[in-house]
C-alpha cells in the first residue's frame, strides 16, 4: 500500500498546492482593490495510519485556507468627503438594498461611498452605507438606539437636504466705549454705531443699530439707542459705569423702560420679534465696558440663520455626518458606527469585499468610532488592499516548484507500477 498511497499523497500535494496557487492568483489580482483582504493558504499533515518501526502508510497534506481580515492595508489620500477609512479597529456596516425591508446587512473595509442617484452613500461594489439618524441637536432619532443588532441603522442619504431659516432670538455685545469722550462739557456727545444682522422668523437678514451716544454733561454716563432696519427706535438704555475701585470701566447701572434683567435687555423688533440683547451684568467686565481709548466693539454674535442649500457633506473622525450649508450651518445628520467582533478572522468572506458574521467570528457591537475597541474614521481617503506583491510573487514561485515537485512524485510512482506490473510476464 505504500506505492499507492505514496500516489495518493502526490496527488494531495497537486490539490493543496493547486490551491495555494488560487489564493496567491486572487491576492495578485486584487492588489489594488480597495478593502481587500489577502487570503494565506497553510499546510497541515493528513495521517491515514500510524507508522511503525517495519511499514509507513502515505498520508498527504491538507490546504488549510485563513484570511488575513485583521490585517490593515494602507490609508491612500483621496479627493472626495465622502470616501472612508479606518484607522485601527472595527467595520462599516453596510447593506445590499437601500430599502429598509429588504436590506441584507455585512461588514467592510471598503469605504469608497458616493451618492448614488437618490443621494444614498454606497460603495464600488454596491453596498449601502448603514448610520443612525440624528437630530438637529445631535441626538439620535430612535432613543438609545441598539448597539448589539442591525435593527435601528438606516441608510445615509444626503440628497434634498436643507436648513430652513431659523429667528434670531439672542444678540450677544461687547465693546470698549472711550471714557475720555464723557463730560466733555460741549454738547452734543460723540456718537459711535454698531450695525449686527439679525433674522426674522422667515429666514429674512434684518439690520440693527447699537447706536451709543456719549453723556457730555456727565462722565462716565453713555445712552444707547437701539434702531431697527426700518428707522424706529425700538428702545433706549442709560448706562452708568464704575470711575474707581475694583470694578473700574465696568457698568454701574442700567436704566431702561425695556425688560432687563442681569444686563439682559428684551428688545421688541418692529416685527414683533424678541431678542435678548446682552450687554453685561453690572460689575462684570464680560460685556461693555469703558475705558480710555477709541472704541472698539469685540464682540457681535446672533444666532438664527435664514434658508441653506447643501453645500457639502463633511465626516468627522467620530463618525458624525454632517451636512454643511451655504448660509455657515453645520447640522449633525447621521452617525456611523463602526461594528467589531472579537475573531474579525472568523468572519466569512463575500463577493464585494464584504464580511458576514460567522460561528468563529463572535457576537458583534457597534461602537462609536474612536471609543473603545474600534478605530477613527478618516474622510477623504480609502484603506488599499493588504497585498505585499513582492511576498505574492516569491509565494508563486515557491508553489510552482512544489507542484513540480508533487508532479514527479506521481509520475515516479507510475513508473514503479508499471514495473511491478511487467514482473507478472
Amino acid at each position: 500500500m505504500s506505492l499507492l498511497g505514496a500516489m495518493r499523497a502526490g496527488v494531495a500535494g497537486l490539490q493543496a498546492q493547486s490551491t495555494k496557487f488560487g489564493a496567491i492568483a486572487d491576492n495578485i489580482s486584487n492588489s489594488s482593490t480597495v478593502g481587500y483582504k489577502r487570503a494565506d493558504v497553510q499546510f497541515t499533515s493528513m495521517v491515514t495510519q500510524p507508522p511503525t518501526q517495519t511499514s509507513y502508510t502515505s498520508g498527504g497534506v491538507l490546504p488549510a485556507i485563513r484570511q488575513q481580515i485583521d490585517k490593515p492595508g494602507a490609508l491612500l489620500p483621496t479627493t472626495s468627503n465622502t470616501d472612508l477609512a479606518i484607522a485601527g479597529g472595527g467595520f462599516f456596516v453596510v447593506a445590499d438594498n437601500a430599502d429598509a425591508p429588504d436590506r441584507s446587512f455585512a461588514l467592510t473595509r471598503a469605504g469608497s461611498f458616493l451618492p448614488d442617484d437618490e443621494g444614498n452613500l454606497v460603495n464600488s461594489a454596491g453596498y449601502y452605507l448603514q448610520g443612525f439618524a440624528l437630530n438637529a441637536d445631535g441626538t439620535t432619532v430612535v432613543p438609545t438606539p441598539s448597539t448589539d443588532t442591525f435593527n435601528d441603522l438606516q441608510t445615509v442619504n444626503v440628497k434634498d437636504l436643507t436648513f430652513t431659516g431659523s429667528a434670531t432670538t439672542v444678540i450677544d455685545f461687547a465693546a470698549n466705549l472711550p471714557a475720555q469722550e464723557t463730560g466733555t462739557g460741549t454738547p452734543p456727545g460723540a456718537i459711535f454705531s454698531t450695525s449686527v444682522t439679525y433674522y426674522d422668523p422667515l429666514g429674512n437678514p434684518r439690520r440693527l443699530t447699537l447706536e451709543w451716544e456719549a453723556d457730555a454733561a456727565t462722565a462716565n454716563q453713555w445712552t444707547l439707542n437701539i434702531i431697527d432696519y426700518d428707522g424706529t427706535n425700538i428702545g433706549t438704555v442709560d448706562v452708568a459705569f464704575n470711575a474707581a475701585g475694583p470694578n473700574a470701566g465696568s457698568p454701574q447701572a442700567y436704566t431702561t423702560a425695556l425688560p432687563i434683567a442681569n444686563g439682559v435687555v428684551t428688545l421688541t423688533t418692529v416685527g414683533g420679534q424678541t431678542i435678548d440683547l446682552e450687554l453685561g451684568a453690572p460689575n462684570t467686565s464680560t460685556g461693555i465696558v469703558q475705558f480710555a481709548g477709541s472704541y472698539e466693539p469685540s464682540r457681535m454674535n446672533a444666532d438664527g440663520a435664514q434658508l441653506g442649500v447643501l453645500q457639502r457633506v463633511d465626516i468627522s473622525k467620530d463618525g458624525i455626518v454632517y451636512a454643511v450649508f451655504n448660509n455657515g450651518e453645520r447640522t449633525p445628520i447621521y452617525q456611523i458606527p463602526l461594528a467589531v467582533v472579537p475573531n474579525p478572522n472568523g468572519l466569512i468572506s463575500e463577493d464585494g469585499n464584504v464580511f458576514l458574521l460567522g460561528q468563529d467570528s463572535g457576537s458583534m457591537f457597534l461602537w462609536e468610532a474612536g471609543r473603545g475597541p474600534s478605530g477613527e474614521i478618516v474622510a477623504g481617503a480609502v484603506e488599499a488592499s493588504n497585498v505585499d506583491i513582492a511576498e505574492e510573487l516569491t509565494e508563486l514561485i515557491q508553489t510552482q516548484r512544489a507542484y513540480s515537485s508533487n508532479a514527479k512524485i506521481f509520475q515516479a510512482g507510475d513508473e514503479m507500477m508499471t514495473v511491478l506490473t511487467q514482473l507478472k510476464r
